[in-house]
């Protein structure tokens, strides 16, 4: 084999290891990034587990022009590479596409994401006058008219957490019991029912 096949042969073989080493013989690595922008698919890849799911997360996402792509956690390091790369010519379009600052605005709404799944899925969702909240009975003596109740804002921030009490007036007797139906709001201090009783928090 002459020198000028051999320098030819090396030559191929560093070009191929260089692709592969940036990940260009997978899915994910700067070729790609191009054509999914040009076919207007652009997407973000995560590694690794998250409290959200990829649907949960691209509720917001996609208001950005944008998908999130999940991936397990086991990867080499050159489909890691390639995909560092995709990644970043990703967010370089995604910031001329939405401007400055987005980021910041992207991450303020996966935040309130997360802080929804603190909500209990036996909590139930009561609004008055446009201002509402999410209650969730942890536990409840009915016969002792007393609930450990969890109080949790619309983004899913908890906001107060202990027994409460049920007060009636002397001449009105009411029994703690469907509080879904029975709460008509929450005053900052007490649990308001529709009757003209309430729920007073224990100190």
């Amino acid at each position: 084999m002459s020198k000028k096949s051999i320098l030819i042969s090396v030559l191929i073989i560093a070009i191929g290891l260089t692709l592969w080493n940036f990940g260009f013989f997978n899915r994910y690595n700067y070729l790609t990034a191009k054509a999914d922008i040009a076919k207007n698919n652009p997407q973000i890849v995560y590694v690794g587990e998250s409290i959200l799911t990829p649907a949960d997360l691209n509720k917001v996402s996609k208001k950005y022009g944008f998908e999130i792509v999940g991936l397990g956690c086991t990867l080499s390091g050159v489909e890691q590479n390639g995909i560092d790369i995709y990644n970043s010519q990703i967010n370089n379009y995604l910031d001329k596409l939405n401007g400055n600052g987005w980021k910041s605005e992207y991450t303020k709404e996966i935040d309130s994401l997360m802080k929804l799944t603190n909500i209990p899925k036996t909590a139930f969702w009561i609004e008055k006058n446009g201002n509402g909240h999410w209650y969730n009975v942890d536990f409840m003596h009915s016969h002792k008219n007393n609930a450990r109740i969890s109080i949790f804002d619309k983004f899913g921030e908890l906001i107060t957490k202990g027994h409460f009490i049920l007060i009636c007036p002397s001449d009105e007797i009411e029994f703690m019991g469907e509080l879904d139906t029975q709460i008509d709001f929450y005053d900052g201090e007490k649990i308001q029912l529709k009757s003209n009783c309430y729920l007073m928090k224990r100190k």
